[in-house]
């Protein structure tokens, strides 16, 4: 077991990971959970979390205008990350629906050899959005929020819903956590702290009139901004390396208990073989009748 651990660690640190490729792709329009190629059930998922984070983010607007603070909706990463989680959602969403309802569409995804690029771009705006959502959950609650700012509906939905329902997105969908994808959410995190920084040089300010985004990523002080960037992607490496056992632990899981596929028996007539695709071992023969067998773990 500890030699399988370390093998299987290794090869999840290899360069090809980097990227997108990954199959089978129907992985992305699938849970982790569901027994039939197509699921009704998941689909309605998919479809009522991207009515409610489409809704989100009208609230979250609504309360901006209300408060007479829309100039300055866009410049905060709080609002960045609700829209992304409004446009995750509602793209996952159009892509288990015509997964679901164009049979030519699934087909086609069924015998693909590389994944679509809608799916890659999906892959990586859920990666994003994931980590973004959980580092914005924890450093609100526990470094910005203070006794001026009010625990009402608005502030509980875009700064602790958005981090409940995407951990929960984690362990129902399919698709893999790759371990060197922490570089897309730093990418992002990145350029919004290029943002900030052309936002300060702009003299630009916050809903107060004050000369920063916020306090801790304040350019007057670019010492402390720092240790708040350096900081923040010490936060999104640990968050990511989480989601990553999570997604592990959801896999081991599935095939422990839910994974019931009858497993045809060997004979002397077949020539076993062994060989790896995208982290997942497999062992397959033929007999020359045109079957094969595989285990995933």
């Amino acid at each position: 077991m500890p030699n399988r651990f370390v093998s299987a660690c290794k090869d999840e640190l290899e360069v090809r990971n980097c990227g997108f490729a990954h199959l089978p792709a129907e992985e992305f329009v699938k849970s982790q959970w569901q027994q039939r190629t197509k699921s009704i059930f998941f689909l309605l998922y998919r479809l009522a979390l991207a009515i409610f984070f489409t809704g989100v983010v009208i609230n979250s607007m609504v309360v901006s205008v209300e408060r007479d603070e829309f100039s300055k909706y866009f410049i905060y990463l709080t609002h960045w990350g609700i829209l992304l989680c409004m446009g995750t959602t509602v793209m996952g969403g159009v892509l288990v629906m015509i997964w679901f309802f164009h049979p030519e569409y699934s087909e086609r995804i069924r015998n693909c050899d590389e994944m679509p690029n809608s799916f890659k771009i999906y892959w990586m705006v859920h990666n994003i959005t994931l980590i973004l959502s959980v580092c914005i959950t924890i450093i609100y609650w526990t470094i910005l929020h203070n006794e001026t700012m009010p625990v009402d509906p608005n502030n509980i939905l875009i700064h602790a819903c958005n981090c409940v329902f995407m951990f929960l997105d984690l362990i129902i969908v399919a698709y893999p956590v790759r371990v060197w994808h922490v570089l897309q959410p730093i990418s992002f995190g990145l350029l919004y702290c290029l943002f900030s920084v052309i936002y300060y040089a702009a003299d630009g300010t916050d809903r107060f009139g004050r000369p920063y985004i916020y306090n801790v990523l304040d350019w007057n002080e670019p010492g402390k901004a720092m240790v708040t960037v350096v900081g923040t992607i010490l936060l999104a490496m640990i968050v990511h390396m989480l989601m990553f056992a999570i997604y592990k632990l959801r896999v081991k899981i599935y095939l422990r208990y839910c994974n019931h596929k009858p497993i045809i028996p060997t004979n002397s007539t077949l020539q076993l073989q062994t060989g790896k695709c995208d982290g997942i071992s497999m062992v397959y023969g033929s007999d020359n009748k045109g079957f094969t067998i595989g285990e995933r773990y």
